[in-house]
């Protein structure tokens, strides 16, 4: 969990550029978790209508490629299903993360935003599709789980730097779509950075 941690720390900056000034101002996590489970209704206000469109874009294709082999109908009736269930889950999902963004301590926020709430829609994504009976859900499964892992921590990456956020704190889905590309490069060449960082650090030791 340590070296999650650590990793998160590289990708997460202490501080919001759209948030509080110092991690000392940081909201704490029991306390803002709690302020939602009191008033369920914020997740409606903050809906997030960007992370739903994203992960129906991502996602769709997965299920309509995996029951194409059934004919239109199924893939189509597969697709369906996806999309109703991205309307929903990817929407709360974005409303919690911007919600939870800042909140302190980062590890706990971290466990919660990308392990726990990911593996409860995961379960329920899964049953929703066995019981509409869609074809090969294996693999598509599998897809969508690792498909989950990345999205649900990109999405904490990008709202950290105020992107992909609604409401009063958010921007236009153009204005969005325009920094994406330089989020999704920053987001993927900092692992490969902070190892290669690490291995030069234990040489140099050595």
């Amino acid at each position: 969990m340590s070296a999650y941690t650590s990793l998160l720390s590289s990708l997460l900056p202490q501080t919001c550029q759209c948030g509080l000034a110092s991690e000392s101002r940081a909201p704490l996590f029991h306390d803002v978790l709690l302020d939602l489970l009191l008033h369920p209704q914020k997740i409606l206000l903050l809906w997030n209508w960007k992370a739903a469109l994203l992960s129906l874009l991502l996602r769709g294709p997965i299920f309509l490629a995996a029951s194409l082999r059934r004919g239109w109908q199924t893939a189509a009736a597969a697709l369906a299903t996806e999309s109703l269930f991205c309307v929903i889950s990817a929407g709360s999902y974005g409303a919690a993360v911007q919600t939870l963004r800042d909140a302190q301590p980062l590890w706990l926020t971290a466990i919660f935003l990308t392990v726990i709430v990911p593996a409860i829609f995961q379960v329920m994504e899964y049953w929703l599709h066995r019981l509409r009976g869609t074809p090969h859900l294996r693999p598509a499964e599998i897809a969508s789980l690792i498909l989950s892992a990345l999205s649900a921590l990109f999405n904490w990456y990008a709202m950290r730097r105020g992107t992909l956020l609604v409401g009063a704190e958010g921007k236009s889905l153009a204005s969005d779509l325009r920094r994406l590309p330089f989020l999704i490069f920053g987001f993927l060449s900092l692992l490969p950075g902070k190892l290669t960082g690490r291995n030069k650090k234990t040489r140099s030791q050595n």
